[in-house]
């Protein structure tokens, strides 16, 4: 029992590192860019961007490697049986927010002005050249939050969905400076007719069901990659489409409604559906299978 507390001190300890770094650190950044003229937006210039995306890769190195902890590090992509949650992790967000564009133009609040096989073809182009970089992107991002912070939450908790609830509380707060400071306006403004205030509420309301459906992925393949491969297909589908105006909303309301992203009221009354179904049938998997 000793063993097991001090185990669980030290996971707590470095679970409060580690939020509190990758919180603070790159508003670090920013306040640095600002006393040093930057232009926060720049990425090859602003040290803000710089620590935004290496802190909490960088951090959770650190702690595994002093502490010796690999053991649920999430490395081995674990393809043996689990070739249905790559697929899954790959088709999810590109078809329900093609679902949703269609529910959209059924109910007349969405428009898309060009289905031309050329603006197809370009559409097409700029996804496959805005992959590979958002995949390594999000090789920084996904081994932080389910490749550290859901296992580790997860050990604490016997809540599992607390846990990730929880870990979506500070993924959320670690993405304010970027939409506060480091998004470029007109960025924000191509994807949502949103206030600023208007779009943090919404995305702070729907990280939640998100990290509950990436962080299943996560505990049912017992590797990261899955959370990798849904997050880059999250990001690249909805920017594509968003940069390329590819949908239009009749309205405030319909955008609101129907908008194939995080915000959504759609997208996040799904993402939760499915997130919370990946969680109730893995958690009756493992009950079964100790009564076996």
């Amino acid at each position: 029992m000793a063993d097991k507390t001090g185990s669980n001190s030290k996971t707590i300890r470095n679970l409060i590192i580690f939020t509190i770094s990758i919180i603070l650190v790159p508003w670090l950044g920013v306040w640095l860019d600002f006393q040093a003229g930057n232009d926060p937006h720049d990425q090859q210039q602003s040290l803000g961007w710089l620590l935004f995306l290496i802190t909490p890769l960088a951090t959770l190195l650190l702690l595994r490697l002093i502490g010796k902890d690999w053991k649920d590090f999430g490395l081995k992509p674990a393809f043996k049986g689990n070739g249905k949650w790559y697929l899954f992790a790959f088709l999810f967000h590109p078809a329900s927010m093609l679902l949703l564009l269609l529910l959209g133009v059924i109910f007349g609040a969405t428009t898309i002005p060009d289905l031309s096989a050329t603006k197809l073809a370009l559409i097409g182009q700029a996804l496959l050249a805005a992959f590979i970089p958002s995949f390594f992107k999000n090789i920084f991002e996904e081994f932080a939050w389910r490749g550290y912070l859901t296992p580790k939450v997860q050990l604490l908790l016997k809540n599992q969905l607390v846990g990730h609830l929880l870990v979506g509380v500070i993924w959320f707060s670690w993405h304010l400076p970027y939409y506060l400071f480091l998004l470029p306006p007109d960025v924000l403004q191509s994807a949502t007719s949103l206030s600023l205030g208007g779009f943090l509420a919404l995305s702070a309301i729907g990280i939640l069901p998100t990290a509950v459906l990436y962080g299943e992925l996560r505990l049912r393949a017992n590797s990261v990659w899955p959370a990798v491969l849904i997050h880059t297909s999250a990001n690249v589908f909805f920017d594509v489409l968003a940069t390329e105006k590819f949908f239009q909303f009749s309205s405030p309301l319909g955008g609101l409604i129907f908008a194939p992203a995080l915000f959504g009221l759609l997208v996040i009354v799904l993402n939760g559906a499915v997130g919370l179904w990946l969680y109730r049938t893995r958690l009756q998997s493992s009950t079964e299978g100790n009564h076996a």
